[in-house]
């Protein structure tokens, strides 16, 4: 079973890895980086360029330049922080948003079709597989 698990973990983790490498594939389609940004940057406040790309796992320098194409299409804004001139502070426009919205109404909607076969406690259980497994890779770098 223990190999099974180990297989299974290494199939998500390549899938991950491929939709993380994925660029758009349409002019104005948003790649998976830009929609893990987008998202991160709405479940919080406003923040500074480095603030969410530590939340959005990016460096800085690859923050910076997304947020140069973002801002372009309207999806969010730059302005100097009131507190301190010296910071920018990001933050998503009402384009933002909308765009937002749809796009989690395809994931939702999508996960749901996936996950539908099923039973609710079949998926209680893969989500505390998750966790453990979650709580398992943070604690191999410590």
């Amino acid at each position: 079973m223990s190999h099974d698990v180990r297989a299974a973990m290494s199939e998500l983790f390549a899938a991950e890895r491929r939709l993380r490498g994925r660029d758009p594939h349409r002019p104005g389609e948003l790649s998976a980086a830009q929609v893990r940004a987008l998202f991160q940057l709405e479940r919080g406040e406003a923040c500074t360029a480095g603030e969410l790309a530590k939340r959005a796992d990016l460096s800085p320098a690859s923050m910076t330049a997304m947020l140069d194409q973002l801002e372009q299409t309207g999806m969010v804004e730059r302005r100097r922080s009131d507190r301190d001139r010296r910071q920018v502070i990001v933050s998503l426009t009402d384009a933002g948003h909308e765009t937002l919205a749809v796009k989690r109404a395809k994931i939702e909607q999508r996960t749901a079709e996936v996950l539908a076969p099923y039973s609710d406690e079949e998926l209680d259980a893969a989500v505390r597989v998750m966790r453990s497994l979650a709580e398992l890779l943070d604690s191999l770098g410590r």
